[in-house]
């Protein structure tokens, strides 16, 4: 009896020690548990010592199950490919295997201020039809932005000849020109406010009233040559952008000062004869009429040629022959057939809606 007593008073002298020994060991497990490297810091330690493009994709496909969707893994795993300032292929492989950065669209609108607004032969109203166009080249803009936030949307209205137009389109150019990039942390419904929608319309207004008083001439060769380049949005591994340009105009490419670039007046016994047979990209292969490629890459772009318009003297053969020209022209810059589209002018003003309507906003 007198044993029992002494054991359970040793145990009871030695609780404290298995408390503390107990909260010791609790403490330790929880210190481990909280200095344990997690997933994340393992994964951005080994992104941290990939050399190449190789390495990198490695990493990512380790712990893409557990950290695909983690901001912070993937922001690293694009910055490191950044780093190696990858070529374009090496940019489209890797494009292939990240998740899709996020798009935005980045619209370019060039109109034909040439003579053509004034014709009133061949294009009458044409004013009129312009400023159509373009209000619903910008409310299709409108509504492929306004839902987004943080998005890199951009919307320009550009002429021909810049360094010519100066005096009269710098009045005007900032008005037509909308930038979402700089609206950030808010959705993009509050940047589209009634005033947003005014300083367009002013700015056609403005731009139209110049033009018809002066016109300004409409050489795509050398806007496409000069200027287009930095029009165009380049994807990169953290954004991804749909180049869309919209061309408004007759058709017919006559610069002044050199002959035309679509060559068909004193061509016709050869090119219209094509039409009827079908071969008028051969006719003008064999007579080297092609419009010669510039140094631009159109393999991002879409293109959309509306407004077309046959003059008199052409009817039922010019449009054809127009069309031959410009795709030409446009494939032999990188192009893709299926983002070419050519469309005349219509009597009927809804259809030229619906057509740039579907081409923006699909």
């Amino acid at each position: 009896m007198q044993n029992s007593h002494k054991k359970n008073k040793k145990l009871r002298d030695k609780k404290p020690l298995y408390i503390l020994a107990g909260a010791i060991a609790f403490f330790g497990i929880f210190v481990y548990l909280i200095t344990r490297p997690s997933i994340q810091n393992i994964a951005l330690k080994e992104l941290e010592t990939s050399y190449n493009k190789k390495d990198v994709e490695t990493v990512w496909y380790k712990y893409k199950a557990e950290l695909s969707e983690d901001e912070e893994f993937l922001n690293a795993t694009r910055s490191k490919l950044s780093s190696f300032k990858l070529s374009d292929d090496d940019l489209r492989y890797c494009q292939g295997w990240l998740p899709p950065a996020p798009t935005s669209i980045n619209i370019v609108v060039i109109p034909d201020l040439s003579g053509r607004i004034n014709d009133n032969i061949n294009n009458p109203d044409q004013v009129g039809n312009d400023k159509l166009v373009l209000k619903t080249i910008w409310q299709s803009f409108i509504n492929v932005s306004k839902l987004k936030q943080d998005s890199k949307d951009k919307f320009i209205v550009d002429v021909t000849d810049i360094s010519q137009a100066k005096g009269q389109f710098g009045k005007v150019a900032n008005q037509l020109q909308f930038d979402l990039s700089t609206h950030k942390g808010k959705s993009n419904l509050l940047y589209f406010t009634d005033g947003k929608n005014k300083e367009f319309e002013k700015g056609i207004n403005t731009m139209y009233d110049s033009a018809k008083a002066k016109p300004l001439g409409a050489d795509y060769v050398f806007y496409l040559r000069r200027y287009l380049n930095s029009r165009l949005k380049k994807s990169t591994l953290f954004d991804n952008y749909l180049n869309k340009v919209l061309i408004v105009t007759d058709g017919y490419l006559e610069a002044t000062g050199r002959s035309p670039d679509t060559k068909i007046y004193g061509f016709e016994k050869v090119l219209y004869p094509a039409v009827t047979f079908g071969n008028i990209l051969s006719i003008i292969n064999l007579k080297q009429l092609n419009i010669p490629a510039v140094s631009v890459d159109l393999s991002n772009t879409q293109i959309l040629i509306c407004e077309v318009n046959e003059r008199k003297k052409g009817k039922g053969k010019d449009f054809e022959i127009l069309e031959v020209y410009w795709k030409d022209w446009m494939t032999k810059m990188g192009l893709k057939s299926e983002n070419f589209k050519f469309i005349p002018r219509e009597q009927a003003s809804n259809i030229t809606e619906n057509y740039i309507k579907n081409f923006i906003e699909n």
